[in-house]
């Protein structure tokens, strides 16, 4: 079934922020899930296995949305290239993780939103003011404080973390801009078929079949990314890049409190002062973007149409 028409690009940047911040403590389950299995089952096995049960919750938000959009073959090729692309990034930051210490691939891997702020100022011509910017840097300086990085990260490790995190920014940028004439269920759809298709291919090289007791863990892993690649396309359709990236740094929170529930790990003062200093970065992005939204002697934002076509 067609989707009937084509969604506007949605000017919605508190809905967009709710949306990362859903995404991110999916993604943050599913990374905790993905770790434990690692130890018994190669990585593209987990790929390939997260990539089918991904399509399930997918298949139905699209089925909600009223089926695949129709798009010039233009369109199609720019949707799965933006899922390769995708594929493609997170599998050179799994790949970089055995080459050096966790915490300096997290510090690493979380100057993402940086390059997002700074791309979609280059690609998108979106206006990013200095307090945002403070903000942004703010966050990825807890970040640091957090992780405490050594420093030894290899040349080979540096290469494919730097390129994770360019391709990553490249997909976001792809995403504001097809998200203008695509909608979010078609857009979801086509990443995770690219995903599928690129792990079918490549996992009967190592392949391993998994115990019955993991496939509940694996069955889960798919789902949660399903849902969490709906959410954070959607976050990226709502509002822009500069505004939702550094919301991806409440990941740490998520990742402190997974890592005492499942193992046992406390922070530590400096810890907990650098989780401070980012939810504090983030609020005051939301408190910036209030200020800018409401508009001079009213009390609160306007509904748009946009938003009230949300609410539905």
């Amino acid at each position: 079934m067609a989707h009937a028409g084509t969604p506007a690009l949605v000017d919605a940047p508190f809905r967009g922020i709710a949306l990362m911040v859903i995404a991110v403590g999916l993604w943050a389950l599913h990374d905790a899930a993905s770790k434990w299995l690692a130890v018994t089952y190669p990585i593209l096995v987990l790929l390939f296995w997260r990539s089918q049960f991904a399509l399930a919750p997918l298949a139905v938000f699209l089925y909600r949305a009223g089926g695949i959009q129709r798009l010039t073959p233009r369109l199609k090729a720019l949707c799965l290239l933006r899922g390769a692309i995708g594929f493609t990034s997170f599998a050179c930051f799994i790949f970089a993780l055995p080459l050096m210490p966790f915490a300096d691939a997290v510090a690493v891997g979380m100057s993402a939103p940086i390059f997002i702020t700074a791309m979609s100022v280059a690609v998108l011509k979106e206006r990013v003011d200095a307090r945002r910017w403070l903000a942004v840097l703010a966050g990825f300086g807890a970040v640091l404080v957090i992780v405490r990085p050594s420093g030894s990260i290899p040349a080979e490790g540096a290469i494919l973390l730097l390129a994770s995190n360019v391709l990553y920014a490249t997909g976001m940028m792809m995403t504001r801009s097809l998200g203008r004439v695509v909608g979010t269920a078609t857009l979801s759809f086509y990443a995770a078929g690219a995903f599928s298709a690129i792990s079918a291919a490549l996992v009967p090289f190592v392949w391993v079949t998994p115990a019955w007791d993991d496939l509940a863990l694996l069955v889960a892993t798919g789902v949660m990314a399903g849902i969490a690649q709906y959410c954070m396309t959607d976050a990226f359709r709502r509002a822009a890049p500069s505004i939702i990236a550094p919301f991806e740094y409440t990941g740490i929170v998520w990742a402190v409190g997974l890592g005492y529930a499942i193992w046992g790990d406390l922070p530590g003062w400096d810890v907990a002062g650098g989780i401070v200093v980012i939810v504090l970065s983030g609020l005051y992005i939301v408190q910036s973007e209030n200020r800018r939204a409401r508009p001079p002697g009213r009390g609160a934002p306007p509904s748009t149409a946009s938003d009230d076509a949300a609410r539905r």
